[in-house]
């Protein structure tokens, strides 16, 4: 397949992205993906479970980000230490990154919850086929041939705490970083100052009635090349059945997900983003779907997780 012209301004677009090492996976349904932002979330459930998500970003723009995750994450032991496993593909134009990364996590009872140490080990797989570009200049040597691929190790880190009504969480996805520029020959460890995208999290529960509850949360997240952004929500959850949910990500886009529980197990997921950033025009906005499972060492009929 190649792409026209017009990827290329998709590519200067992400060109800081593409070029100063990794960047995290955007989902708009991350509360009930933790392991893609803090690898202290490994556990946090209570229960073995298993998350599947797709998500096909600026439907309409060619070369625009797909990404697929597959996540599993379980307790160990007497509870005290959490173990997941993450793996990602995620396509931007004619760049392709896909990592695999374990994560671990030790937890201790605090207060009135739970307290989680987080680290995450794995690696990353790189390569830019800039020959399926279209260009005007048939003997522009910048495209004139495949990237070499790549393989680099890298790590994160995090805390996470956890009522039943209440968490925050801080986070680095990545503390390594590698630079990937066009042209080279492969990729090379930054030597920039340190760009570790620090993210922290939160959200609150509110019981309106016996069967309405409301969650607002937010996700802060920066980047020295393109400073803070942040995704500020809300959930209405009915009957602990139907969670209706609204986002404004800050400079980017209008979120609105729904998501459906038809059993205590089971919960299936859409998310819709509409574009607010300048690139709105040229795409039909973002689709996410998400579908998790909880195996269980107990189904909490009565006690249900809202984080």
């Amino acid at each position: 397949m190649r792409y026209p012209l017009r990827i290329i301004s998709l590519a200067f677009v992400l060109h800081a992205l593409l070029s100063a090492g990794q960047h995290t996976p955007l989902t708009s349904q991350y509360l009930f993906n933790g392991l893609v932002i803090n690898p202290a979330y490994a556990g946090s459930r209570d229960a073995l479970a298993a998350n599947l998500t797709y998500r096909h970003q600026w439907v309409g723009f060619d070369g625009a980000p797909v990404t697929q995750m597959v996540s599993i994450h379980s307790p160990l032991g007497r509870r005290k230490l959490g173990a997941g496993l993450l793996v990602y593909n995620d396509r931007i134009g004619v760049s392709q990154e896909t990592g695999v990364f374990t994560n671990h996590a030790y937890r201790i009872r605090f207060r009135k919850g739970k307290l989680a140490f987080g680290v995450g080990a794995g690696l990353t797989f790189l390569r830019s086929a800039w020959t399926q570009v279209a260009i005007q200049q048939a003997n522009d040597i910048a495209f004139s041939a495949d990237q070499r691929s790549a393989v680099r190790p890298n790590f994160s880190g995090g805390m996470y705490y956890h009522t039943k009504t209440w968490f925050v969480g801080l986070s680095s996805p990545f503390l390594m970083l590698h630079r990937y520029p066009a042209g080279s020959e492969g990729f090379s460890l930054s030597q920039a100052r340190a760009d570790l995208q620090p993210m922290l999290t939160g959200g609150y529960l509110v019981e309106l009635t016996r069967e309405i509850k409301l969650k607002p949360s937010a996700l802060i997240r920066y980047r020295r090349s393109s400073g803070v952004q942040a995704d500020l929500s809300s959930n209405l959850i009915l009957k602990d059945r139907l969670w209706l949910g609204a986002s404004y990500r800050t400079g980017d886009a209008m979120v609105a997900t729904v998501e459906v529980l038809p059993t205590p197990q089971w919960r299936v997921g859409y998310a819709y983003d509409l574009g607010l950033s300048r690139l709105r025009t040229a795409h039909q906005g973002s689709h996410e779907v998400m579908l998790q499972y909880e195996f269980g060492f107990r189904i909490r009929v009565k006690d249900p997780r809202y984080f």
